[in-house]
């Protein structure tokens, strides 16, 4: 394991991008949404943005000494974005994105180390700003979370996903929940979710869909999205 580069240069070489601007976003589980958010913004400038999350969990949950409580949580997995400035089958409107860094200690991975993760802290501080950064931005945008079509979260955790529900008294019918077939897969979580959704029901014209994410740092976010 190497402390840089980290693999986005390396990967945009393979996929003969040699000479365009590759940008890693290690922050875990919350990676993929800052990177729609960011690669959104990006556009405007250089057209279209490959975003990709890829994690191989249990390379690292399988470090002695292996904490069965937490090894049993998650997947490996990859997912890709293109996101284009003119066209697709939605389109991005705004995002909140925000860090706490005084928590940093809570869930982090070390080097040669085990994943730490003290489980109760990172469930209760994401059950709070999760639904809260969510109702920021639909407040911002005058949209109640009633009127949302789908809900699409990193799964982190079923219990999660229901306690975000219920805090935005919205029913848990409209999250979509993938994670009883990948566990949590960190970042490419989100973009597998968004891929199967996809494929069964996808965006329709004019309907609104949320994105949102919680990850190490603490990183949190949400971003709104609606068919074109």
């Amino acid at each position: 394991m190497r402390r840089f580069p980290g693999p986005a240069a390396e990967t945009a070489f393979r996929l003969d991008m040699a000479g365009i601007a590759a940008i890693d976003l290690p922050i875990a589980s919350a990676g993929s949404l800052f990177g729609l958010s960011l690669g959104a913004q990006l556009a405007q400038t250089y057209g279209r943005v490959l975003l990709i999350a890829a994690e191989k969990m249990s390379a690292v949950i399988s470090r002695p000494p292996l904490d069965r409580n937490t090894a049993i949580l998650f997947g490996d997995g990859a997912g890709a974005c293109l996101i284009d400035p003119t066209e697709g089958p939605a389109r991005i409107v705004d995002s909140c994105l925000h860090s706490d860094g005084s928590f940093a200690e809570t869930l982090r991975l070390d080097f040669d180390q085990p994943l730490h993760m003290d489980g109760m802290v990172v469930i209760l501080q994401a059950s709070r700003k999760v639904p809260a950064v969510i109702r920021e931005l639909l407040e911002r945008q005058a949209t109640p979370p009633v009127s949302i079509g789908t809900f699409l979260m990193h799964q982190a955790n079923q219990n999660l996903i229901a306690r975000i529900a219920k805090g935005l008294e919205v029913a848990p019918e409209k999250f979509f929940s993938n994670i009883d077939r990948y566990g949590n897969t960190s970042s490419a979580s989100l973009l597998i979710a968004a891929a199967e959704w996809s494929a069964a029901s996808g965006f329709r014209k004019d309907e609104p869909v949320v994105f949102a994410g919680f990850g190490a740092g603490f990183h949190w976010g949400a971003l709104l999205a609606i068919g074109t």
